[in-house]
């Protein structure tokens, strides 16, 4: 993944205005710009005009996020190695999240 993380700014640059390009060079910036631990409560849902739209659990996730939005841009440029990325806007949508898997072996549990 690292390999290909470094040559997200050649292929962007490769690929000129290719939209869908450049929308899949954000998602895997975006997972290696914010780390493993966010991965599952921040997910990139679509760049549309340099936004890059990210689906979050809930308020308290949509804050925190609003926080540190500054450095999470300029993170997801550097990867990118271009501003391709403007704006990061943090909707709430749970259900565009990852599910949470259960252990093999562990019971059955009811929220």
């Amino acid at each position: 993944m690292e390999s290909l993380i470094k040559t997200l700014p050649a292929i962007l640059s490769a690929a000129g205005q290719s939209a869908e390009v450049a929308e899949a060079a954000c998602f895997a910036a975006w997972k290696h710009a914010v780390g493993a631990g966010l991965t599952n409560h921040a997910v990139p849902l679509k760049l549309e005009n340099q936004t890059l739209i990210v689906a979050v659990a809930d308020n308290i996730w949509q804050r925190q996020l609003e926080q540190i939005r500054p450095q999470l841009l300029f993170r997801l440029n550097t990867v990118l190695g271009h501003s391709l990325v403007k704006l990061v806007e943090l909707r709430i949508d749970p259900n565009a999240l990852p599910k949470k898997r259960i252990p093999q072996g562990a019971p059955n549990q009811q929220p």
